[in-house]
């Protein structure tokens, strides 16, 4: 390889600080898988920019926008190629400096040549297992430069056909990458179920039931999946949720589940929800988008028992502006990048940091706020260890909370 994939010694200061957290569940092959993959998407943006002939603008010093304006692309697409610029920038082959209405970009130095292939099969010899995250990469990669020009939706090139199988793949359990997340989530809320049952718990955005497996695994691992008087699993897309719904009753024979539909932007009241009626909300990579976060998680407040639980798996940015690779994905989604914000909470779409949760989470009536592990002390000794789960309590007793759209 031109450029070697050198990833930094692991620190053993992360080990002391994941709490709860078993330590082989971020074990050194997953640590050197996550930082191929950290590569890669660098060099994915490389390739991408290089296949838009980017390199004229660049060396000039221009902005997203005038890029778009440049080429007569959609202004609908500025968060995907803002994106772009900030990888390449973050990667050190650009420039950046603050501007308005965005930030402007220049070339420090002719893009290098993208190794994908190389870096390709040293991540499948360090675990073959993350293929379906190479694979839904390089499927976002192939289909970014259409979608920033208005050719297709970035729902259309991604979540159609052959691309549902791959998220199906990406998104499971044996898929190390993604597993982190629900595993993490998993083991918090068992942590948090209180004791001797029987509980009630909710899943908001299900998908194909990753996370759910995870939880409940979690529990039968512990000798406690029979204080489950409901599983109460919710998805949107049909397809999904049958799948999921199917997939968990042939695991785990007896098990009280129940699915439906739920939308979390909307009033849960009027969508069959019961207030007050679970032990547990647990979600995992979902609120994110909601389109008011603040209303979404009142909503979801309301539907706990003074007492109960939202346990919320998220990807976190652990940086103002920092990106993440799988956002070479969502950046390219209308559900990701559209949504309410607010300067104090929400100042920029897609994935929070750490305070922005705690801030959000508190002004919504939640209390005992806690993150399993604490990415914000794990930060400054990794900054990419972007998986958390966000622990908060509904108060046993509590001061009036006002309602969403009061």
């Amino acid at each position: 390889m031109l450029v070697p994939f050198l990833p930094p010694p692991r620190n053993p200061a992360v080990d002391d600080l994941l709490g709860e957290v078993p330590r082989e569940l971020f074990s050194e092959r997953l640590y050197q898988a996550c930082e191929l993959v950290e590569r890669y998407v660098s060099d994915l943006a490389i390739a991408i920019a290089q296949r838009l002939e980017l390199e004229p603008d660049l060396a000039q010093g221009t902005t997203a926008q005038a890029i778009l304006r440049s080429r007569s692309y959609p202004e609908d697409e500025s968060p995907a190629l803002d994106w772009l610029l900030a990888r390449l920038a973050e990667a050190g082959h650009l420039e950046r400096s603050p501007e308005e209405p965005g930030p402007a970009y220049r070339l420090r130095r002719p893009l290098p040549t993208p190794e994908l292939g190389e870096l390709r099969a040293l991540g499948l010899a360090i675990d073959p297992a993350i293929a379906p995250t190479l694979a839904i990469l390089d499927t976002a990669g192939e289909a970014f430069p259409r979608v920033l020009a208005g050719a297709l939706t970035g729902e259309q090139a991604l979540f159609t056909g052959a691309s549902m199988q791959l998220w199906t793949q990406y998104f499971h359990n044996a898929n190390p990458i993604y597993a982190l997340n629900n595993r993490l989530a998993a083991i918090a809320a068992a942590n948090r179920l209180p004791a001797g049952g029987p509980v009630r718990i909710l899943e908001i955005g299900a998908g194909a039931g990753s996370a759910a497996e995870a939880l409940l695994d979690e529990l039968r691992e512990r000798g406690r999946i029979g204080e489950v008087a409901e599983y109460r699993l919710t998805e949107p897309n049909p397809m999904l949720r049958r799948r999921a719904s199917r997939a968990l009753a042939a695991r785990y024979p007896g098990l009280a589940l129940v699915d439906q539909a739920y939308d979390i932007d909307q009033d849960p009241s009027a969508q069959g929800l019961p207030q007050a009626g679970f032990d547990l909300v647990f979600a995992v990579n979902v609120l994110h988008i909601a389109q008011d976060l603040g209303a979404s998680l009142a909503w979801l407040r309301s539907l706990l028992v003074p007492g109960g639980w939202l346990v919320a798996g998220e990807c976190q940015r652990l940086f103002p502006r920092q990106t993440i690779p799988i956002e070479l994905i969502f950046e390219q989604l209308a559900s990701f990048t559209q949504v309410k914000l607010d300067r104090d909470v929400r100042s920029s779409h897609g994935f929070l940091t750490p305070e922005e949760w705690r801030q959000a989470l508190a002004a919504t009536g939640f209390a005992a706020l806690a993150e399993v592990p604490d990415l914000a002390r794990i930060r400054e000794h990794y900054p990419r260890f972007f998986s958390g789960a966000l622990c908060a309590r509904r108060p046993p007793a509590e001061r009036p909370i006002p309602s969403p759209g009061a």
